[in-house]
């Protein structure tokens, strides 16, 4: 993590259909559909701590340190960023370099610079040299105000988001940028007003929003970058959510082990490509559900390897039936047939090759005979 932590922990740049935080270029809505996934109990674990920290926001309003609570604070911010950095998409902050560094923020020294540091800012006389001196500082506004909001931004996002994300995941509902726009509008009134109550959680208020230009990562075409920096953590997961879902990406619940992830497009996938908490050979989900769709489609009476064999099945029985073919020979055919059925369904090569044809009533009594 670089000396610019204070901005870039609450600043988004989308461009296309990504959006860069920090380290990251991501699609766009990632960063919301990660925070979906935050354990409720990791955050219950960490609401006290965010409460310690959220003193500093007080002193913050007050201007009056207490150097108490800025003891407590500066103790609890570190088992606090520990939390944190255990989930998506805030692993950064498990850098150590930054838990070095929360000893020097959380300090009555940084604090008595904010006036300074304000006034520079202010009266735009910031250089890379001026911010160096201020770094501590700067830790100080950009951690405690983050970490401090880190509980009800995200609770407010999994009790808003996931209710409007279910009915996009709807098993009928098309995962298209129309179709997730449609039912949006449908959710949210377009008369809707910031601050009016209607649904203040929707409000991305204290945001300020810059453009640049820039090639793009993956084929240096130039294209418009817009930098938009939050004063609200919780602001910044619900614009990454809106600005997802305005290019079509949008959340989906895993079949497997029910975490959200991102669709990007308009396939039906049911499975996301984590690892499976609960399995214990630790497959991805995409994985056990390619195997489990594969062992369904392979037990079905229509699929294209399993109809030869139930036919060839049928026709030994009428043999039987009609006293032409002797039951031990009739034995050694379904044995072989099935034999040959297995293979075929585990060796495409086989199933492409000769098969069909050593599946053939002749043939597979030919076969019997000579095992007989």
């Amino acid at each position: 993590m670089n000396t610019k932590n204070e901005v870039e922990i609450t600043t988004l740049i989308y461009a296309g259909d990504t959006v860069e935080y920090m380290v990251s270029i991501l699609p766009a809505g990632a960063i919301a559909c990660k925070a979906l996934n935050i354990p409720k109990e990791s955050l219950a674990e960490a609401l006290p701590l965010c409460k310690r920290v959220a003193a500093v926001n007080t002193m913050f309003h007050t201007g009056v340190l207490d150097k108490i609570a800025m003891s407590s604070a500066r103790e609890a911010s570190h088992p606090l960023l520990k939390l944190i950095a255990k989930h998506e998409p805030f692993t950064f902050f498990g850098v150590p370099e930054l838990d070095l560094r929360l000893d020097r923020a959380f300090t009555a020294d940084a604090f008595k610079k904010i006036r300074a540091f304000n006034n520079i800012v202010q009266n735009e006389k910031m250089n890379d040299e001026v911010r160096k001196k201020f770094v501590p500082t700067q830790d100080l506004l950009a951690l405690a105000s983050t970490m401090a909001n880190y509980y009800d931004a995200i609770t407010m996002l999994q009790e808003h988001i996931s209710p409007f994300a279910e009915k996009l995941d709807a098993e009928n509902q098309p995962r298209t940028k129309e179709a997730y726009l449609t039912r949006f509008s449908q959710s949210f009134p377009r008369n809707f007003l910031i601050g009016d109550g209607t649904a203040s959680w929707m409000s991305m208020a204290n945001v300020t929003v810059q453009y640049t230009a820039a090639p793009a990562p993956d084929n240096g075409h130039m294209q418009m970058q817009k930098h938009m920096r939050f004063l609200s953590f919780g602001g910044m997961l619900r614009a990454d959510f809106f600005e997802g879902l305005s290019v079509g990406h949008a959340p989906k619940r895993c079949a497997i082990c029910g975490r959200w992830f991102l669709t990007t497009d308009a396939r039906r996938t049911k499975y996301c490509g984590e690892i499976c908490i609960d399995d214990p050979k630790g497959r991805k989900c995409r994985v056990i559900g390619n195997m489990n769709g594969r062992d369904e489609r392979e037990k079905a009476a229509d699929h294209p390897l399993i109809v030869p064999y139930n036919r060839r099945m049928n026709t030994i029985d009428q043999y039987v039936r009609r006293g032409t073919l002797r039951k031990e020979l009739a034995d050694a055919m379904k044995k072989l047939a099935k034999d040959k059925k297995q293979r075929a369904l585990a060796d495409l090569a086989y199933a492409k090759g000769p098969y069909l044809q050593e599946m053939e009533q002749n043939a597979l009594k030919e076969e019997a005979q000579r095992l007989l």
